[in-house]
């Protein structure tokens, strides 16, 4: 990208001073002429500049908001990941002891239906 800009504004001062040294304008009036373009050419440098600048300090506050929202995210994602594991403890607790009732029982019957009657 430098080398592109750099490549763009070499062309546009060259092609400048190029077009008017081959005018048939007198020395003066080209004088005036170049000043002017110059001065314009210096402006649009600058703002362009100032806009890189500005781009690059937006990018840094950007990266500064994401990596702060990233940690403070997961620092909550963590919170409600423990609190949800805390809650669901007991109820998985309880589930358990039902499954292995229910086993408990399927076994009994199993145990029933295949032993033989008296």
């Amino acid at each position: 990208m430098k080398h592109f800009l750099l490549g763009s504004l070499s062309g546009v001062v060259l092609g400048g001073i190029y077009g008017l040294v081959r005018t048939p304008r007198p020395g003066k009036q080209n004088q005036e002429m170049l000043k002017a373009y110059i001065d314009d050419t210096t402006n649009h440098v600058q703002d362009v500049t100032d806009k890189v600048n500005d781009l690059k300090s937006a990018v840094s506050r950007l990266t500064s908001e994401v990596n702060f929202v990233q940690t403070e995210f997961m620092s909550d994602l963590q919170t409600v990941a423990a609190e949800f594991q805390k809650e669901a403890e007991p109820r998985m607790r309880r589930i358990q002891e039902k499954a292995e009732k229910i086993q408990t029982e399927v076994q009994k019957t199993t145990d029933t239906l295949s032993s033989p009657t008296e």
